[in-house]
This record gives structure tokens, C-alpha cells and sequence, in this order.
């Protein structure tokens, strides 16, 4: 069992990472590490994503860990789970966090970094009832989606253990720049100031998302 200070969670397909998950890391790192006793964010890329598995343009989770190992590389307040890299099935946010929480021992709730939009569909996800149990959600904000403070289970409203992430709504999202890639006629030099370096050389190395 890894005996460790204290984490934060970023679950996502990060298909690709960009710098727009990085600045929500660090806010967060920033305003709430000392605040809810966590010293490092570690990104949990997801396996196989139950609601978005079907995606045509959803690579594979060994291409996107890599990247995101190569986004985070510089910062060492970051890590990188592959707990559910290699999974076989669908990977569900509610087994990987009871998953990592005995892993590191934690106490609950666990920070845990979420988009607004995300956590308004979390009635949809595999147990929100155990999911709100354990988290503290870090939400970030997203254009056009209010700051979500509850959910209805059952028909019946539930507050929400969340603290917004003091920052401007990004606009940047990962499908912006799958489609960009695709059909610009710059490619993937054209998103210079999205990507990290490292993760524009390794999308161009291997001709991802054309």
C-alpha cells in the first residue's frame, strides 16, 4: 500500500491533453492543496469510458497516457495513474477511486478535479450516490454552464460536496482540437499555443487525429 501526504484526482479521456487541463491542475493545486491537505494532482486517464467508448475518434488509452505523461513531465506537484489503462471492460469512476483511495490510504471525501458540465451529468454515472460520498468535487468552470451545487437522484435534489476553481472559463476542449486537426490544412502546427511541445511532437510523430 503507497503511503502518501495527500492527492488530488483528474479523471479524464484527455484525448488529447492541452494546456487548458494543465491550468485547471495547477488552480487547483493552488487554491485548495493547502486548504484540503493535498500536495500532488495525479491525472487518471480514462480506460475505456462508458459514455464515450463509441467515440470514432477516441484513441486508445496506451496513446493517451503517453501523452499525458509527456504534458506533466516538467511538474513534479503532477503524476500519472495508468490504473485503468489496460483494464479489459468498461472503466467506471466509481471503482477507480475506491480502487485508488485504498491505494493511497486516504480518508474521504477525496479532492477530485471535475468540469461543470461533467458533474451535471453525474446522475448518469455508475453509482453518483457512492461517487458524492466520496469526493469533494474541485469544479471547474466550463462556457455556458452554471456552477452545479446539486443533482436530483431518484427525483429527489442532492447537495453536492464542491468548491468552484476560481478561474476563467476555458473554451479550449480536447474534441475542438480533434476536429481542428482534422480538417485544418496547418495540421498540428496550427495549435502550437494549445498543446504542450511535447504532446504536438508526439501527435505529429504518429499522425494522430488526421
Amino acid at each position: 500500500m503507497v503511503k502518501a501526504p495527500g492527492v488530488c484526482f483528474y479523471f479524464g479521456t484527455f484525448n488529447p491533453i492541452h494546456h487548458g487541463h494543465l491550468m485547471v491542475a495547477q488552480s487547483a493545486l493552488s487554491q485548495f492543496g493547502s486548504r484540503l491537505g493535498f500536495e500532488r494532482v495525479v491525472f487518471v486517464p480514462a480506460g475505456n469510458p462508458p459514455h464515450r467508448y463509441q467515440e470514432p475518434d477516441l484513441l486508445e488509452a496506451a496513446l493517451r497516457l503517453e501523452m499525458v505523461r509527456r504534458a506533466t513531465a516538467d511538474n513534479p506537484a503532477f503524476a500519472v495513474s495508468e490504473v485503468e489503462i489496460g483494464c479489459p471492460g468498461k472503466s467506471y469512476t466509481v471503482d477507480t477511486l475506491q480502487a485508488l483511495i485504498e491505494q493511497y490510504a486516504l480518508p474521504q471525501p477525496v479532492p477530485l478535479i471535475i468540469g461543470a458540465d461533467a458533474l451535471g451529468q453525474l446522475a448518469t454515472w455508475r453509482q453518483p450516490q457512492r461517487l458524492i460520498e466520496m469526493a469533494h468535487f474541485l469544479q471547474a468552470p466550463r462556457p455556458g454552464f452554471d456552477c452545479v451545487r446539486q443533482i436530483t437522484l431518484s427525483g429527489e435534489p442532492v447537495s453536492l460536496n464542491t468548491s468552484p476553481i476560481e478561474m476563467p472559463p476555458l473554451a479550449i476542449s480536447s474534441s475542438w482540437i480533434r476536429q481542428t486537426l482534422a480538417t485544418s490544412s496547418t495540421g498540428a502546427q496550427g495549435l502550437r499555443y494549445y498543446l504542450p511541445d511535447s504532446v504536438l511532437r508526439f501527435i505529429q510523430w504518429n499522425g494522430l487525429y488526421t
